[in-house]
């Protein structure tokens, strides 16, 4: 009980005592929370904000948090925040980093003022990539990715394109990299199944050490197959395949870049 009491005061005194009156602009809803012992600091970002006391206005990005008890019959996270929804709140900033706040209160939802709802309005508008051959892909504001899915190897797979900064709205240099993958997806299918074959397969057969059939590397490059790819602006590669039940369900992930080509597989999840 002390050291729960210890950490809501540790917490607390990051903080300044004066409260501010904010109006903000959410970026996401709340979707997790920092665990320590008996609590959790659930949190949400916006993408500005104005001060209700001065009126000034920032679209500096921001963060709001709190503290909850982790109690196993809770439901939800405290405060719901829908994402780009202007909430009014009463806050306490951060000693230490600019625009970080743990939120005291929420005062309103759903909120108009003038600044925020033209940059809200320019913000729900969908922003795509459309590619002739791979399709359409969509941004994904609160991860800062484009999101969409192509045809690999005569398997449909889930394809993320970072974007080409943070919370950018163009994902030019990523886009590119999937182009070069994909028209060359026969090849690098079968080096990222025989990497992963010769990196796994020993592994599976532990796995599988009851059953009487040995998993050749030949079976495991014919058992696995794609279900999700994502690409950096620098080049970083990740995949996602299908385990077809080597490893009970989890998922193999390898990693690599667009030059170099794969350094690495494990089993995930």
């Amino acid at each position: 009980m002390r050291s729960d009491k210890k950490y809501k005061k540790s917490f607390e005194e990051r903080f300044e005592k004066e409260i501010l009156e904010l109006l903000v602009l959410t970026k996401s809803c709340v979707t997790g929370a920092a665990c320590n012992g008996k609590f959790l600091t659930p949190s949400v970002d916006f993408v500005a904000s104005v001060n209700v006391q001065t009126g000034e206005f920032s679209q500096e990005q921001g963060n709001l948090e709190w503290l909850i008890e982790d109690d196993p019959e809770r439901e939800g996270w405290g405060y719901d925040f829908e994402q780009l929804q202007i909430y009014r709140v009463r806050v306490r900033k951060n000693s230490l980093i600019n625009h970080y706040y743990m939120l005291v209160e929420v005062l309103e939802e759903n909120v108009s003022e003038p600044q925020l709802d033209v940059l809200r309005e320019q913000l729900i508008i969908p922003v795509k990539i459309c590619d002739e051959t791979m399709g359409t892909f969509v941004l994904d504001r609160t991860y800062s990715w484009f999101e969409g899915e192509i045809a690999w190897v005569q398997n449909k797979c889930q394809v993320y394109l970072a974007t080409d900064e943070e919370d950018g709205d163009t994902a030019g240099k990523a886009h590119g990299y999937l182009k070069e993958l994909y028209q060359n997806q026969e090849i690098w299918d079968e080096k990222i199944r025989q990497f992963a074959a010769k990196k796994l397969t020993s592994l599976a057969n532990n796995w599988n050490e009851e059953d009487e059939i040995l998993i050749t590397e030949k079976d495991f490059i014919s058992r696995i197959f794609i279900r999700e790819l994502s690409l950096e602006e620098d080049g970083r590669l990740t995949l996602y395949y299908d385990d077809d039940d080597m490893f009970f369900g989890h998922s193999i992930e390898i990693v690599g870049d667009i030059f170099g080509g794969i350094e690495d597989a494990d089993i995930v999840g």
